[in-house]
């Protein structure tokens, strides 16, 4: 069977494949392990074990195809026609890459995630200058009111002094009208008075005709006197009720005046919250729009950045695709054009000169059971690998019954013995689910039995 490799240009259906041409060493199935571990380099560890699982698979599978078609030709006599797996392989690789399906992050998610980003920065701010807000109208709500009630109050105090001052004005109207009254009496007792003495003295002088000239004088002198004091007494009447309204009305005034100056305080306190809220609302307005413009550019770094996830992502299957494949056409190659026939190398194991003990005695078992599946003999040998690595084997001791502190009870110990590794190894392979058949199962069972020294 001829050597084939081919490289990454052998496949230009992702389009930005550059020339490699690398030389792959036969390895052991940690190497293709490893290889295959690179499927999943971008995401988490679980991503990375399934991908060295499938591409293990693939391996096996392919070895599998081939050693069917190497046993047909067999058969029927036609070694030296075999055709080449090469074709086979070759399909398989296209299949896979064009499976190749690296999904990008949901539109959605993105958005919640720069939105939750974006909005750690400005929601504070935002929140800051809202409740601010409310403060200040709160407080100024409350200075309105308490400016309006106290100047109120004032003007209340003011306007109950009406009653007072009425009260007052109408004792001194009342007052000032008796005296007045009481003058008058007086003024009219006197002159009274002086006719009688006036006639007195006239009769006793004889002259009683001249009594009623000097009555007459005397009533138009009482007469004058009394409309002199009454026109006096309409002035001062005059005068106090005039006092009256200005009291009155300066007394209305300082009220109104009280009334007035709460509202302006009011009103002054109003435009000065108007103009902080009208500032603040812009602010806020302001912070609200940077916050969009800032998701959306986020956003679309994101998408960028999620864009060449993918391209990167899309790429390194391929190229892990391709070191996979070489490494498998190399080993089929290998196995086909150094590997004995199926009857000689069953032969081997056991043989004069070869070792039957040991890793060495485990590792040509499993050979001599998969002459033309020597990726498969190496992945189950691997399993035997695990089994020996173990740290209850490697100390040669494990619990067979668990102490009790509390009870002062120490653990049991027991060797580790042929039973014991046999069931680590079934362990091994439960973990692989049905990857391996009944008869990988055994074979790997046996090889710990030629590692034991136990199968000749």
């Amino acid at each position: 069977m001829p050597d084939v490799r081919i490289e990454n240009q052998s496949s230009n259906k992702l389009g930005n494949n550059k020339n490699k041409k690398k030389k792959t060493k036969k390895k052991s199935n940690r190497g293709l392990g490893a290889a295959a571990g690179a499927f999943g380099n971008f995401g988490a560890a679980n991503a990375l074990f399934g991908a060295k699982e499938q591409a293990s698979s693939l391996a096996e599978l392919i070895e599998k195809q081939a050693a069917a078609q190497k046993r047909q030709a067999v058969e029927k006599g036609l070694v030296d026609g075999i055709a080449s797996p090469f074709q086979s392989l070759q399909d398989q690789l296209f299949n896979a890459v064009n499976a190749i399906n690296v999904a990008p992050t949901p539109l959605e998610t993105l958005r919640q995630m720069a939105q939750s980003q974006v909005s750690a920065q400005f929601d504070p701010q935002i929140s800051a200058l809202v409740d601010e807000m409310g403060m200040r109208a709160d407080r100024g709500n409350r200075s309105m009111k308490d400016a309006r009630g106290m100047y109120g109050a004032l003007a209340k105090d003011y306007m109950a002094q009406l009653p007072e001052l009425t009260q007052q004005f109408a004792a001194e109207d009342q007052a000032a009208n008796a005296r007045y009254d009481d003058a008058q009496n007086v003024l009219k007792e006197q002159y009274q008075d002086n006719a009688n003495e006036q006639d007195a003295v006239l009769k006793r002088l004889g002259i009683q005709a001249a009594s009623q000239d000097a009555s007459q004088q005397a009533q138009e002198d009482q007469a004058y006197f009394q409309s002199q004091m009454e026109l006096d007494q309409q002035q001062n009447m005059s005068a106090l009720n005039e006092q009256q309204n200005a009291d009155m009305s300066y007394t209305r005034n300082l009220s109104n005046n009280a009334k007035m100056a709460g509202e302006n305080t009011a009103q002054e306190i109003r435009t000065a919250l108007d103009e902080f809220m009208n500032q603040a609302n812009g602010q806020v307005n302001s912070l609200k729009a940077q916050k969009g413009s800032a998701i959306e550019a986020l956003l679309a770094q994101m998408q960028a950045q999620d864009q060449q996830r993918m391209e990167t992502s899309r790429q390194q299957e391929f190229d892990n695709m391709m070191k996979l494949f070489n490494f498998q056409l190399q080993a089929q190659n290998s196995a086909a054009k150094y590997a004995p026939s199926d009857n000689s190398m069953a032969q081997q194991f056991g043989a004069e000169g070869t070792l039957t003990t040991g890793l060495a005695g485990a590792r040509n078992y499993l050979a001599s059971q998969y002459p033309d599946q020597p990726i498969l003999a190496s992945n189950l040998m691997e399993q035997l690998n695990d089994v020996l690595s173990n740290k209850q084997v490697t100390q040669g001791k494990f619990i067979l019954e668990p102490g009790d502190e509390s009870m002062g009870r120490a653990p049991k110990y027991s060797d580790v013995g042929q039973e014991f590794m046999m069931d680590l190894l079934r362990r091994e392979f439960e973990k692989e689910g049905s990857r391996y058949s009944t008869g990988n199962i055994n074979a790997t069972m046996e090889a710990l039995q030629a590692y034991l020294g136990k199968l000749r």
